[in-house]
């Protein structure tokens, strides 16, 4: 019993430290966190509007004017309602922005990285102690495999990108993980009692709804794995509408709160994106083949060939001491795991996959964040695999170094992915753009002008953080033909021109050129959706 315990205490503490460990990593990455994806912004600035980012043509606009759209100033503090009313506006639910607004209003009058990042690190932690307690029940308990899935799962640089990208994706898996956990518990524990999982599942379906539209494909399949479940166990079946009742009434109790979910789902211009991708048959290959190279390289560290080797080799092994004892010498207890629990989480976690998949967005390595639920389960479904292949090696075999083995394909897999972090595999880091913003901190009084595409006048606030370097801008819509007549342009000695890719703004800087009696108009440098000129 005292061996015992002094095992339990030991893999405790490796545990911590591990956490410990990781956390200190992720915190590192985001320090590294130079600059914004255009998203992010949008995080902030819907989370926290004051009167919202509208360009006049011909006319200066203050920088602190923009600046206070992306921070809560000290009389909008906690103005939820806002926050959901700016939602209905967009495509995403409103419970991650509430989320960060309530981070932002506990600090008014501030625009930091931090406060976003800081959201994700704790549901980083909280998705963290979800897997581990989804992969104790799922392994009966055992703490190699807990630690190896700990260990992948918070060294994986898509889940370090998932923490340095300031959206609801971190929450989203969160609480993915943690409606899988309810199930795996009312599974394991109570399968002839569901009664006390009716309220949590319902809670949870609710928020998950209102994080994310991708949580209702995940519920999809892991409610249709449970319900399969009760109906095929007789005694579980008078449950199962009360179950489904329960899931039902969580995303009732979401389409009432937020009814524009709907007009999002079916009509929005995502939704309506998603539903004709999910029907074009001619494109599974190419987005199949898409996110499981994604998942090989920012997931397994390009070692998912590799594992996928060593499993079919270890079970070609397994097969052949298996052939070579008789049958009554050899166990048919193939599994050390939990079936239904570990049949529930393969079901929803291939359904998510191939269905987000099919629907997401394919811009290159930002992708990652789609399938982020399930990149933790995919680990889980591997090292579950592992385990069980080597066990029955031993068993068959007589091979005694199996937990060597288990422990040297761990180090080889952690080891490629602290490779991939160190390879800049990490994402939405935007390190390039610290200088940018230094640069324009010390030109900070110049003149700055801005010809936008009204077209599209959010790639603007691309450039966000850069932008509210300045004193004041000057803005031009590329749709005015008018000529520039500002004093404050017709006498500069020169000036600097944000000028968005367009046919026309090579006219546009000729004509500002020819007005200002500017002899040179010589590029600066490229940005995202603008390019940076100095007319002198």
């Amino acid at each position: 019993m005292e061996k015992e315990r002094g095992k339990n205490r030991r893999f405790y503490i490796a545990m911590i430290v591990l956490l410990i460990l990781q956390i200190s990593t992720a915190v590192f990455f985001c320090t590294q966190k130079k600059g914004f994806h255009y998203d992010e912004y949008y995080s902030y600035y819907s989370s926290n509007i004051t009167y919202g980012l509208v360009p006049t043509d011909m006319e200066w606009k203050d920088t602190e004017e923009i600046k206070s759209e992306f921070m809560v100033l000290l009389g909008e503090r906690f103005r939820y309602g806002l926050v959901s009313l700016m939602q209905t506006y967009d495509v995403h639910p409103p419970l991650y922005y509430l989320v960060l607004h309530t981070v932002c209003s506990l600090t008014p009058g501030v625009f930091s990285k931090w406060q976003g990042l800081s959201v994700n690190l704790f549901f980083f932690v909280l998705s963290w102690i979800l897997l581990a307690a989804i992969t104790d029940l799922t392994s009966n308990h055992r703490k190699r495999v807990i630690f190896a899935v700990c260990a992948c799962f918070g060294f994986s640089p898509a889940v370090f990108s998932g923490i340095t990208f300031i959206r609801m994706y971190m929450m989203l898996t969160c609480l993915c993980f943690l409606l899988l956990y309810i199930h795996i518990r009312a599974i394991h524990y109570d399968k002839r009692n569901f009664l006390q999982y009716y309220i949590p599942i319902l809670i949870v379906t609710f928020l998950g709804f209102l994080t994310h539209y991708y949580f209702a494909v995940f519920l999809f399949f892991a409610a249709a794995a449970t319900f399969l479940f009760m109906i095929i166990k007789k005694d579980l079946r008078r449950h199962a509408t009360c179950y489904a009742a329960s899931v039902a009434g969580g995303l009732l109790a979401a389409v009432v709160v937020y009814p524009s979910c709907l007009a999002h789902i079916f009509r929005g211009y995502r939704g309506t994106e998603a539903m004709d991708a999910f029907f074009d048959i001619g494109n599974i290959t190419q987005r199949l083949s898409f996110f499981f190279g994604l998942t090989n390289e920012y997931v397994f560290g390009n070692t998912l060939y590799f594992l996928i080797l060593t499993l079919l080799l270890l079970a070609m092994t397994c097969y052949y001491f298996a052939k070579r004892k008789s049958a009554n010498t050899v166990s048919s207890k193939w599994f050390s795991i939990n079936k239904r629990e570990t049949a529930l989480i393969a079901i929803t976690t291939i359904g998510y996959f191939l269905v987000a998949a099919k629907t997401a967005l394919l811009n290159a390595e930002e992708a990652i964040r789609y399938e982020m639920p399930i990149y933790g389960l995919l680990i889980l479904l591997f090292m579950l695999s592992l385990d069980i292949l080597l066990k029955k090696l031993e068993e068959q075999s007589g091979f005694k170094k199996t937990g060597t083995l288990f422990g040297v394909l761990l180090v080889i897999t952690v080891a490629a992915e602290i490779f991939g972090l160190c390879s800049d595999k990490v994402q939405f880091l935007y390190r390039e753009d610290e200088q940018n913003v230094v640069w324009a901190s010390n030109h900070g009084e110049e003149t700055i002008v801005y010809l936008y595409n009204p077209v599209n006048e959010w790639m603007i606030w691309d450039d966000a953080e850069e932008l509210m370097q300045y004193d004041r801008i000057f803005f031009v819509s590329m749709e005015n033909e008018n000529p520039v007549a500002d004093e404050s342009l017709l006498t500069a000695e020169h000036i600097y021109v944000y000028a968005a890719r367009s046919e026309k703004s090579d006219a546009i800087l000729q004509n500002l050129k020819s007005d200002g009696s500017f002899a040179t108009c010589n590029k600066i440098r490229e940005l995202r959706y603008c390019d940076l000129y100095e007319l002198k």
